[in-house]
């Protein structure tokens, strides 16, 4: 996209290309002057006035995205108002829209899309409880990283409420409307939305990724309806007819998203996400990264991606501090999709399952970088966090191996629902020990425990 003339100019920031333009807004690439950081911004066009009505969504959005913070919704880095410019600084997401994947890859394999859903609705999940309601979940509004990342974007209609249900009286402007097609029926009738709203917009992008049309779509060349028109009083074409074989289980998920009552469709975002996660384990033929599912998607679409070796050197570590339950289960959903899978690798047994004391050691303290390292991997379900040598070092799921000296290590794990799991593990160097523990949950039904070390050579 070719930069306006003159240059726009945003204090602190260079503008590096613009990137996408909307009615009240243009998108910017950029970077910050003094670190070099890159970002996106989102200003309001020099056409439209700093003290103009359209201006304050700007400031709403600011406010919603100020509220929330999860690896599924744009991080606001910053937001600025001054007499001539008014503009969101936001993380700056290298990768496309999921409208922009669907336009070169109509139809995603059905482990992608799911993929692509969990994440969604785990932003949603997050937002959800905090009074938000998205009101436009589109693909339009969802970016894909090249790294596998998924975002959800644009909260400019979005409604910030202390109950989680708003009106549509409070729209001022048509751009605020939301996109018809992808609208709850209770949305399109001007009634009270909510959450529910949100699951039914998620529901036809599912269904849209899957079968790469919408399930309301017209029935033939003669239907000249709107979509509006259309989802308030037709059926969705049942998921069957456009993917044949699609698994029942998926098929009456993205059905029951599509109800047209709120009371029907499910319970919440976090209900979705887990029921996704579920049909994801079932549908793997082996276990694999969520990321490495959706850039695979991203190459087949003939979308540049990093290599994977520079993706794995990259991958963040996931810790997480306290107790609390809604913090932790953010990170469960990514455990039953990131295994690993060992190729030559032969199962060697565990030893020490008796109870240790937490700060026993193994043959020297734990040392984090050791120069003659080995490496333990942990995998757990749902969740642990993870004690080697009595120093807590992480909590799962994470990527990368725990470098460490050769020899014997004590690996405590713990989950505030759980008992306590002692391992002893052996280590030698150059060689990565995989843990793979189901932690026996006393708030649920006991899991089987599966315990296997396996060496990655």
């Amino acid at each position: 996209m070719s930069l306006p003339s003159p240059l726009p100019r945003f204090a602190g920031y260079e503008v590096v290309a613009a990137s996408g333009e909307g009615a009240l807004s243009t998108v910017y690439e950029a970077r910050s002057v003094p670190l070099g950081r890159p970002v996106a911004i989102k200003s309001l066009k020099a056409s439209i006035l700093p003290e103009s009505p359209f201006a304050a969504q700007f400031d709403h959005e600011a406010k919603v995205l100020g509220a929330l913070s999860h690896p599924n919704i744009v991080l606001l880095v910053d937001f600025v108002r001054t007499k001539s410019h008014v503009f969101l600084v936001l993380e700056q997401v290298d990768g496309v829209s999921l409208g922009e994947l669907l336009a070169k890859k109509p139809k995603l394999p059905p482990e992608v899309a799911i993929a692509i859903a969990a994440e969604v609705a785990r932003g949603l999940a997050h937002a959800h409880p905090r009074g938000i309601v998205h009101r436009d979940v589109k693909p339009g509004n969802v970016l894909v990283s090249r790294r596998g990342e998924v975002k959800l974007i644009d909260f400019g209609i979005a409604e910030m409420t202390t109950t989680g249900r708003t009106s549509i009286d409070s729209i001022t402007t048509e751009a605020s409307f939301g996109t018809p097609a992808y609208m709850a029926p209770e949305q399109i009738l001007g009634e009270r939305v909510d959450a529910r709203s949100d699951l039914f917009a998620l529901g036809v992008v599912l269904y849209q990724m899957l079968a790469g049309v919408r399930p309301f779509e017209g029935r033939g060349e003669a239907d000249k309806r709107a979509a509006a028109a259309r989802i308030r009083r037709d059926p969705p074409v049942p998921l069957g007819r456009h993917v044949p074989g699609a698994p029942k289980r998926l098929e009456r998920l993205v059905m029951g998203l599509l109800e047209k009552l709120p009371d029907d469709r499910p319970p919440s975002a976090l209900a979705v996400a887990e029921k996704l996660d579920a049909l994801a384990a079932t549908l793997a033929r082996a276990p694999i990264a969520r990321g490495a599912l959706i850039r695979t998607a991203l190459r087949e679409a003939g979308i540049a991606v990093p290599p994977e070796e520079e993706i794995a050197e990259a991958a963040p570590q996931v810790v997480v501090r306290g107790s609390q339950h809604g913090a932790r289960r953010a990170a469960l959903p990514f455990v039953a999709i990131f295994a690993l899978a060992v190729i030559g690798g032969t199962l060697v047994q565990v030893t020490g399952r008796g109870p240790r004391d937490a700060a026993g050691t193994g043959d020297r303290p734990l040392e984090l970088r050791p120069q003659m390292a080995g490496g333990l991997r942990v995998l757990a379900t749902p969740w642990a966090e993870v004690i080697v040598d009595g120093q807590a070092v992480d909590t799962t799921p994470f990527a990368r191996a725990i470098p460490l000296t050769p020899g014997r290590h004590f690996v405590t794990l713990r989950h505030p629902a759980a008992a306590e799991e002692h391992r002893e593990v052996t280590v030698a160097s150059g060689e990565t020990v995989t843990l793979d523990v189901t932690m026996n949950l006393a708030n649920g039904p006991t899991p089987a425990a599966s315990d296997a070390v396996e060496n990655d050579r």
